[in-house]
């Protein structure tokens, strides 16, 4: 297991917490590597933000700041959401918040989750609605080597999954 960290560097770069699109400290919680389900993971982290909603919108979101060119893809799963980046030297990272994307009306259909979530072009965000009363928020990243956008061998698909193993923030660390 790696130690916390004040400030997480990945295969992507420097990860950084904003709220509103402005920078704010955080601390990144190592998370040990399970045998079962992502042993062959170089990182496991989570973040948890606090934040009291205060009847107007906001966004909570972790981004990297990468230099070189990756691809990105969606990875959602039951109460997962999560999005995976790929870059050209054959690392996948994933950032991963619990929520449920599929709004109706202003509000989600299971009534789980009093906040949206946004796919970003770097990273993953929370978006506060003005109803939202949920003060605490956490994203999972985890991140394997050796895994391509494109690869379909059975190894690299058992590997390319275990990124999102580790970003589920429901996973115990």
């Amino acid at each position: 297991m790696q130690n916390d960290t004040d400030i997480l560097i990945t295969p992507f770069g420097e990860t950084e917490i904003l709220i509103d699109g402005n920078p704010i400290p955080y601390t990144a919680v190592a998370g040990k590597i399970s045998e079962n389900l992502c042993p062959d993971l170089l990182g496991r982290y989570q973040i948890s933000v606090s934040f009291v909603p205060d009847g107007t919108e906001h966004s909570i979101a972790c981004i990297f700041r990468s230099e070189g060119p990756y691809e990105r893809s969606p990875e959602s799963g039951e109460r997962l959401e999560c999005q995976s980046f790929y870059s050209a030297d054959r690392f996948k990272m994933s950032i991963g918040v619990e929520g449920d994307i599929a709004l109706f009306d202003g509000k989600h259909p299971s009534g789980d989750y009093d906040y949206d979530v946004d796919y970003l072009e770097n990273g993953m965000a929370f978006l506060i609605l003005p109803d939202t009363k949920t003060d605490r928020y956490v994203f999972g990243i985890a991140w394997i080597d050796d895994v391509g956008f494109d690869d379909t061998s059975e190894d690299s698909e058992a590997r390319d999954v275990q990124t999102w193993y580790g970003a589920d923030p429901s996973i115990p660390l």
